[in-house]
């Protein structure tokens, strides 16, 4: 695949009808054979056991992927490939870059050189969901509807938070609300990073409280 023929797909947006459950963008691979999308350098996160492989092309235009095991990975072979080295404990896929974490007893070298080529010789595109562009009316937050307190805060998380937890490479979905505690995901290398449970955390609920009402906390489950 020429990568004049990335762009042209990156372009694609597919309409979505009013009837269809508002959840967070998925993705789903769509390219086969062989691709012309690389990976151009590694950057490192806050987590020790977790690296990003930076692409030299978007490979997802909204959404992400979080995959925990092999079974979780469908019809991805790239990340069944990826789960076939023990080593390899978690992946998640955004935007232009793909986060390995690996277990925390096992050494980087020679594993980051294994990854580096299988993403090289594997990777895709994949096709998502943009979901609609949330504007809630937060003023009486805690006289909305589950469904409106849910797409509140995934209205913070979008314009406040994942973008700079994706400069980490990691990310964090919204697993419910129970009265006033917000229950959180960390994906990628937020997921067993040290800060996750202390600063980042912390950062996210003042987001929340300061946007949304000042009563609500943040677990992560």
């Amino acid at each position: 695949m020429k990568l004049s023929d990335v762009l042209a797909l990156q372009k694609k947006k597919k309409t979505t009808s009013n009837s269809e459950k508002k959840t967070r963008p998925k993705a789903t691979p769509v390219a086969k054979g062989k691709s012309e999308i690389k990976v151009v350098r590694t950057r490192e996160t806050p987590n020790p056991s977790a690296l990003q492989f930076v692409l030299n092309s978007q490979i997802v235009e909204h959404g992400n992927l979080s995959y925990e095991s092999k079974k979780d990975c469908g019809e991805d072979q790239l990340c069944k490939i990826l789960f076939d080295k023990p080593e390899v404990k978690t992946v998640f896929i955004m935007d232009n870059f793909i986060t390995v974490t690996k277990v925390d007893d096992v050494s980087w070298n020679p594993l980051k050189e294994q990854v580096w080529k299988t993403i090289d010789s594997n990777v895709t595109l994949y096709k998502s969901d943009k979901g609609a562009k949330l504007n809630i009316d937060v003023e009486k937050f805690l006289s909305l509807s589950n469904d409106e307190k849910l797409d509140a805060v995934e209205m913070v998380l979008d314009r406040s938070i994942r973008k700079n937890l994706a400069q980490d490479g990691g990310g964090v979905e919204v697993k419910g609300i129970n009265g006033n505690i917000v229950e959180i995901l960390y994906q990628g290398a937020c997921g067993s990073c040290p800060t996750s449970s202390t600063g980042t955390l912390q950062y996210i609920q003042t987001q929340i409280r300061q946007q949304l009402h000042k009563d609500l906390e943040v677990k992560s489950v």
